[in-house]
């Protein structure tokens, strides 16, 4: 009984197969993805400006994570798990075309596909490269001064607003 079971989803699945497969085939002809050039201008810009993490880094922190994930589900699978995790992830090493495209879109989202070449062209010159060698640094001092200026007027608001209320009457340390 069980091998006629078996046979009946395999027909069954058999006859769904004929059925549906040239259609796929035929949507797939008809849906032929064209070329995004204003993706492509957008990815260019990612690639020359550096606004990227490695993708070897990245993936790597992927992977580990993955890992962490899984065992602290289930302990007693861990020395399974990273062996699955590793060959799983082995899949997927080269994809830093994808990171690039899926960063890519918040471009294409803010400037038109001309903006990006001018833009494209402006990273290409010496002093384009020195900024896109720089931008991490910069941004990243950037929002140090961001919260440093937050810190030093949190500060004097509180002071402020301490002393004011303390002189209606309320009790605030000084």
């Amino acid at each position: 009984m069980k091998r006629t079971a078996l046979a009946s989803i395999l027909g069954a699945s058999m006859i769904c197969a004929s059925v549906v497969m040239p259609a796929l085939a035929q949507d797939a002809k008809q849906t032929t993805p064209e070329v995004d050039t204003h993706l492509e201008a957008a990815v260019a810009v990612v690639k020359q400006t550096n606004t990227v993490p490695g993708y070897a880094a990245l993936y790597k922190n992927i992977v580990l994570n993955s890992k962490k994930w899984l065992i602290r589900e289930n302990p007693s699978a861990e020395k399974d798990i990273i062996a699955t995790v590793d060959e799983i992830a082995k899949k997927y090493e080269n994809e830093e075309d994808q990171l690039l495209s899926s960063v890519a879109v918040a471009w294409t989202r803010y400037l038109k596909e001309d903006e990006l070449n001018e833009v494209l062209a402006f990273f290409k010159t010496p002093v384009g490269q020195k900024f896109a060698n720089y931008q991490p640094r910069i941004i990243g001092e950037s929002l140090r001064g961001v919260q440093e200026f937050s810190a030093v007027f949190t500060n004097v608001i509180v002071t402020e607003a301490k002393e004011e209320l303390n002189k209606k009457g309320y009790k605030f340390s000084k």
